[in-house]
């Protein structure tokens, strides 16, 4: 899907797709469309509200740190409901370099514990072809 000149209200149900361009000014639309979504497929208020702000981490992790050492990269943003696990899905993967969590003052390095924090199950998925997160809440009303 376009981020272009998108009409938000026009997302779908089921299953979302973009991939973008991994730079921090798209984030805000997809958090936005995000939040549409997530409404929109039967997430509690609760759990809509920890997929876009875990959503939004993973997304932010991408931008900032798979990227390092490149000028451009490609952010995929995925979600799917799974009507026979009763689940939403959402995996960010990026095609950048996983770089290690590192040791931080406490002002950093919070955002991997954030993800696991806001999901029921979460994954990260390093490859040499880039890195993966999955993540999953719990479906509470019917699409």
């Amino acid at each position: 899907m376009n981020l272009g000149q998108q009409n938000l209200d026009n997302l779908p149900t089921e299953d979302l797709h973009f991939r973008v361009p991994a730079v921090a000014t798209r984030l805000a639309v997809l958090r936005h469309a995000l939040a549409q979504w997530a409404a929109r497929v039967g997430l509690s208020d609760e759990d809509a509200e920890a997929l876009v702000l875990a959503s939004y981490e993973a997304m932010a992790n991408s931008v900032e740190h798979a990227y390092r050492d490149q000028t451009q990269g490609l952010l995929d943003l995925r979600g799917e409901v799974d009507e026979a696990q009763h689940r939403v899905v959402i995996t960010v993967t990026d095609y950048g370099r996983w770089q290690p969590p590192q040791p931080s003052n406490g002002l950093r390095g919070r955002g991997l514990p954030l993800i696991q924090g806001l999901t029921a199950t979460s994954t990260i998925t390093p490859t040499t072809a880039g890195t993966t997160v999955t993540m999953f809440w719990p479906l509470t009303q019917p699409c």
